[in-house]
């Protein structure tokens, strides 16, 4: 806290005031700036005029060279400051002051140089602000974790906040990022938000909906889609989060906090209510953390989960192979320039421009991933990027489960090793894996190890005792 708070302005072009003891004098005589009551005017030991008011409030004028000025013509310029030893006495006058300077005095420009009780107010805020951010994602890496899994943050967030998450990890990385995943710490604090009071897994682009639309054709198809739009929505955060205003509190937080950012000007009702709000919004958020465990998805809300991460793998899988072909393309322009700078230095300065190289084309760089000779597989993707079929995980299951080497078919070794060492996508066969045994097409049970752990292993009904 400083030893005195100041308000610092420069003021440019008054009507009528040419000198400093000129506008001593208008500041002075002002009842409404001195609510009523009378300052005193004295002197510094430079014999400079100023202000003393009460609870130790002081106003000094300084007058400013506008001689030199190159664009403009600028008859009077001055730095008023305003200080007070406290904060209570300066943080309403601030204001009286500009309404004074602006209405009355007939400024043309006022810029603050310097505000310490914004300062102030901004320093208590901002603390305050920072927990309640940090708290939602906290919330948010729980909650979204815990339903819909690793890859939770490239299903439910819009693919503006991938976007903008994606430049700012590759323009702010630093070492945490080689040991997290940051994506939810580069997010705006108006996103943070956005997940959770317009939540709508699996329909992130308005797009997405109208082409759904377009393809119902009865009644049934109609209701399933309002299901979808509405059920994450209404049955995650209705209760804790609708009901309870969070997405006006959060807005109103947002404005705050944006103000904060852009060291603007503040004043001590936004003060108590940045305090009020941020002790509202914990509130909410510790509430609805207590509460995490007790939410339950539907069948249909995790096949909708489920659909929604399988089209991200896919977007990934098209996005890898444009990049796959742009690198070749990179790789035979490469060689074509070698080759033609090759053939150019064996030939003299007299070289007819008659001459071609002949391309037999690209040279291969590195190893090459061949496709697994395996009749479930339909096409080629990279390693991590194909989508399992219910069918696929099926006649997987029925070859593992009759292999030589094993007695049972743990499930962690499943889908994270059996099925993506052929290229399965582990996020997305997992959901999948989980919707079948809730379905009962697979069978999920406790099987203990030679070593005496207990093991959760998956296997076909027919196949069960």
């Amino acid at each position: 806290m400083p030893s005195n708070f100041i308000f610092e302005l420069l003021c440019i072009d008054p009507e009528d005031i040419n000198d400093q003891r000129g506008f001593i004098h208008a500041i002075s005589y002002s009842n409404d700036v001195w609510n009523g009551r009378s300052p005193i005017i004295t002197k510094d030991k430079n014999g400079l005029e100023f202000i003393k008011g009460e609870s130790g409030l002081t106003v000094s004028v300084i007058n400013v060279d506008t001689s030199k000025i190159l664009t403009d013509l600028v008859e009077a310029a001055f730095v008023l400051r305003v200080e007070s030893p406290m904060f209570e006495p300066l943080e309403p006058f601030r204001q009286r002051l500009l309404r004074h300077l602006s209405d009355k005095l007939r400024f043309n420009h006022l810029r603050v140089l310097q505000d310490d009780i914004s300062s102030e107010i901004a320093n208590q805020l901002y603390p305050k602000i920072n927990a309640v951010e940090n708290l939602l994602r906290r919330y948010l890496i729980k909650f979204f974790f815990q339903r819909v899994g690793m890859s939770w943050w490239e299903v439910t967030a819009t693919p503006k906040m991938i976007e903008k998450v994606k430049a700012r990890q590759r323009n702010r990385s630093n070492q945490f990022s080689y040991f997290i995943n940051s994506d939810i710490e580069f997010a705006d604090f108006d996103d943070l938000g956005l997940l959770i009071y317009k939540q709508s897994t699996g329909f992130n682009e308005p797009e997405k909906v109208l082409e759904r639309l377009s393809h119902i054709e009865t009644v049934e198809e109609l209701r399933e889609l309002k299901e979808n739009l509405e059920g994450n929505y209404t049955k995650y955060f209705k209760t804790f989060f609708r009901d309870k205003n969070f997405e006006r509190l959060w807005k109103e937080m947002s404005k705050i906090r944006n103000k904060v950012a852009h060291q603007a000007t503040f004043f001590h009702s936004e003060l108590r209510k940045g305090i009020d709000l941020s002790a509202e919004l914990t509130s909410i958020i510790k509430e609805a953390e207590s509460h995490i465990d007790e939410i339950v998805l539907s069948l249909k809300e995790k096949q909708a989960i489920h659909q929604a991460a399988a089209e991200v793998v896919r977007e990934e899988q098209e996005e890898a192979a444009v990049h796959q072909v742009h690198d070749l393309n990179g790789q035979r322009t490469q060689q074509a320039a070698t080759e033609e700078a090759a053939l150019a230095a064996t030939k003299g300065p007299d070289a007819g421009s008659d001459h071609r190289v002949k391309l037999t084309g690209p040279k291969v760089i590195g190893k090459i991933k061949l496709e697994h000779k395996t009749n479930s597989y339909r096409d080629t993707a990279p390693p991590g990027y194909r989508v399992i079929t219910a069918e696929e995980i099926l006649d997987e299951l029925h070859d593992a489960l009759h292999l030589n080497f094993t007695t049972y078919v743990g499930l962690k070794w499943f889908v994270t090793q059996y099925l993506a060492n052929k290229g399965y996508a582990i996020g997305t066969t997992y959901s999948l894996v989980n919707i079948l045994i809730e379905q009962e097409h697979i069978e999920l049970y406790d099987y203990e190890s030679s070593e005496g752990y207990m093991i959760k292993a998956v296997r076909l009904p027919a196949d069960g005792d």
